[in-house]
């Protein structure tokens, strides 16, 4: 008896690394139906290097499907023609049983998507920024999204198509630059009776060249932004809570109630350097800390080895939360 019909998706802008992807998708072992590119708007001829790729393999599809993320993805989606719609990056490489594997729960016809990891490159993750990120993404995959699958990020997943029927299209309303359609989607599907499942032998190579540590904050806070929307909205998230963020505002916090009193009558300056000692003493701990957890886990995580570099995502994770606030408001729903 055939399996279901599988649609891949890859989404790209000016990014002609996604040959290189097409290249990983026509030597599957499980050969997909179609292989649809959804081109954002590429201006650099990625575009047109695609259609050239796509003259000897007529399983991929070029389309020009012009806006942000879950707008490309969504006319994507309704050009789908496989029972099964997975998705890749135009920076992401697959090995040959990737789809195979990638599918393979959706035997459970209660199971409504999957998704699985993506580690580094070999080679790609060649500064501070880029080896500690691939060390959290790591991580996240196996501790985090294996036990919540509505964190399964949308690059590397697979849906069942009769889901964008049910639940409509991805939602456009937030945050336009990293939306967090991903999770709320899923959210969505679990909410419906649908199940997620984590396929850790569906995995992806992502290439992190040209990731450094300050485009990696940048990111974080843009994600940040986007799932501040989705938390006041759904009332979920699955990693950020008070808790965990808490030692990380100790040493700010002192901080800025040391430059109040430096600042404002009648405290004393005295009263100032001793609060800012105190935020230093409060970092210099967090930090030893981190360090500590880092030199125990890189065996496991490589490059966890630079975790005192949580404070700084952590930071830049509390700005886009609070951009999140003044864009959309405490209700996650005011008009941009």
């Amino acid at each position: 008896m055939a399996g279901p019909t599988i649609t891949v998706v890859v989404t790209v802008l000016n990014d002609r690394r996604v040959l290189r992807t097409l290249e990983s998708l026509v030597a599957q072992t499980l050969a997909p139906l179609e292989i649809l590119v959804a081109d954002g708007g590429s201006k650099d001829g990625t575009f047109e290097a695609v259609e050239e790729f796509a003259r000897s393999h007529p399983t991929v599809h070029p389309h020009r499907m012009l806006g942000n993320i879950p707008e490309t993805r969504n006319q994507a989606f309704a050009a789908a023609q496989g029972d099964i719609v997975a998705l890749l990056d135009a920076d992401e490489v697959a090995p040959p049983t990737w789809l195979a594997d990638l599918v393979a729960p959706f035997d459970d016809p209660k199971v409504g998507f999957t998704g699985g990891p993506t580690p580094a490159l070999p080679g790609t993750a060649s500064n501070v920024g880029a080896a500690y990120y691939n060390a959290y993404l790591n991580r996240f995959y196996e501790e985090v999204a294996r036990r919540n699958p509505h964190a399964l990020p949308m690059g590397n997943s697979a849906w069942r198509r009769i889901l964008f029927t049910e639940l409509g299209k991805l939602d456009t309303t937030l945050y336009p630059r990293a939306a967090s359609e991903d999770q709320d989607f899923a959210l969505r599907a679990l909410e419906a009776g649908w199940k997620g499942r984590y396929a850790p032998d569906a995995w992806v190579h992502h290439d992190y060249s040209g990731l450094t540590l300050a485009k990696m904050l940048k990111k974080q806070a843009t994600y940040a932004t986007g799932g501040y929307v989705v938390w006041r909205r759904k009332g979920s998230t699955y990693e950020a809570s008070g808790g965990r963020m808490a030692p990380y505002l100790v040493g700010p916090v002192l901080f800025l109630a040391a430059l109040v009193a430096f600042l404002v009558e009648p405290f004393h300056p005295v009263y100032a350097g001793v609060l800012g000692a105190l935020g230093v003493l409060a970092l210099g701990v967090l930090t030893l800390g981190l360090m500590a957890q880092g030199v125990r886990g890189d065996r496991k995580y490589p490059g966890w080895r630079y975790r005192s570099v949580e404070i700084l995502r952590r930071w830049a994770t509390l700005y886009g939360a609070l951009r999140g606030l003044v864009q959309y408001g405490v209700s996650g729903r005011r008009a941009t």
